[in-house]
C-alpha cells in the first residue's frame, strides 16, 4: 500500500492556509549583473514531496509524485521507518513508470536499512543526467520491489527538486 503523505493540505477555500503559485518560486534582487558589478544573486526555491510505501506481501507497491515540468531534482531520500522482512529483499527504485530506474534504483530498505534507515541512492551519470532536467515528464513513480513476501515494513520517500523557469515549455 502506498500514501502520499499530507504535509500540507489541498489549498481551497478562503481560509487555507499557505500560498500556492504556479510559476517557480525567485528569489534574490538581481537577475544579472548591476552597475557596480556585483553578480545575479538570484535562486529557486527546494521543494519537496513524500510517499509512504508500506509492505503488501509480495506485491510490488508503487506511488506516484507529481512535479512541474522541466524541473531539477535535486535528491532523494529513503527512510526505512520499519524495516522490511521479506524472505529475500526489498528494493525501492524512482523513475517515470512503475518500476522505472531513471532517477534510481537498488535501494535496500531491507538488509542495508538495517544499520542504515537514512539512504541515498548511489546515483549512474545517467541518473543524474536525467534529475537535471525532468523534461516534459511531470509523473515521479517510487516502487518498492519485495523478494519474498513481507508482512512488515515501511519507508517514506522524499523528493527534493526545485521547479524551473522552464515549467511551461512542453
Amino acid at each position: 500500500m502506498a500514501v502520499q503523505s499530507q504535509i500540507i493540505g489541498p489549498l481551497t477555500g478562503a481560509a487555507a492556509a499557505g500560498s500556492a503559485m504556479a510559476g517557480p518560486v525567485v528569489s534574490g534582487p538581481r537577475a544579472g549583473q548591476d552597475s557596480a558589478g556585483n553578480p545575479a544573486n538570484q535562486g529557486l526555491a527546494t521543494l519537496m514531496q513524500q510517499v509512504t510505501l508500506n509492505a503488501n506481501g509480495s506485491n510490488v507497491v508503487s506511488a506516484t509524485i507529481n512535479v512541474p515540468r522541466h524541473s531539477v531534482i535535486m535528491d532523494i531520500t529513503v527512510d526505512t521507518t520499519t524495516l522490511f522482512n521479506s524472505a529475500t529483499s526489498n528494493t525501492v527504485s524512482v523513475g517515470t513508470t512503475a518500476g522505472g530506474t531513471q532517477y534510481a534504483s537498488g535501494v535496500d530498505v531491507k538488509t542495508a536499512a538495517a544499520a542504515t534507515p537514512r539512504q541515498r541512492p548511489a546515483f549512474t551519470a545517467a541518473q543524474l543526467g536525467a534529475m537535471a532536467d525532468t523534461g516534459s515528464t511531470e509523473a515521479i513513480v517510487v516502487t518498492m520491489t519485495p523478494v519474498g513476501s513481507a508482512a512488515a515494513g515501511q519507508c517514506i520517500v522524499t523528493i527534493e527538486y526545485a521547479q524551473t523557469i522552464n515549467w511551461q515549455n512542453p
